[in-house]
């Protein structure tokens, strides 16, 4: 056949074309590959950049918390409820405001594990600690207050904890 020249090689006869097509064949598997390779490690560093961004609000959170916490204030009594004139001791208003510190670190843990940037076991540890602050039944108001702006996930994962304060 015009075009077409003959390779043999062990008895089979192959013609330069279908080499040629097996050739670019793995030549495009070897392109899929590299592809579903940059799209996953694409998918890595954004989740990586929001776990960061969800860290660096977190951060900024707590540091302001302590703020409060360094003047002596109560964040919750001034901030949520509006109430200028509290009578709080200082070891109470140190409570709440650990308090609102711990949910915004326990929250922050939820996005960093449902990134999968968090262990099972670490997060089974955060999980012990929030059922703790959970029922400190002197601080539950402060619970009360953070809920509505937890992510419904996060949300979803406290609905699950025994309450022993009620």
């Amino acid at each position: 056949m015009e075009g077409e020249a003959k390779v043999t090689n062990s008895g089979r006869t192959l013609s330069i074309w279908s080499m040629s097509n097996i050739t670019n064949f793995l030549g495009m598997l070897g392109i899929m590959a590299s592809l579903i390779f940059v799209g996953l490690e694409m998918r890595q560093s954004h989740r990586i950049a929001q776990a960061a961004q969800q860290q660096e609000r977190a951060s900024m959170l707590a540091e302001r918390i302590n703020v409060w916490l360094e003047a002596g204030l109560d964040w919750q009594s001034i901030h949520f409820e509006q109430d200028y004139d509290y009578t709080h001791s200082e070891a109470i208003t140190a409570m709440r405001n650990s308090a609102h510190q711990s949910w915004t670190l326990y929250e922050n843990d939820y996005e960093q594990f449902a990134l999968g940037l968090l262990s099972a076991d670490v997060w089974a540890a955060k999980m012990r600690g929030m059922q703790r602050v959970y029922n400190l039944c002197e601080v539950r108001p402060i619970f009360r207050s953070r809920l509505p702006m937890f992510s419904e996930g996060f949300r979803n994962i406290l609905s699950g904890f025994e309450n022993s304060c009620e």
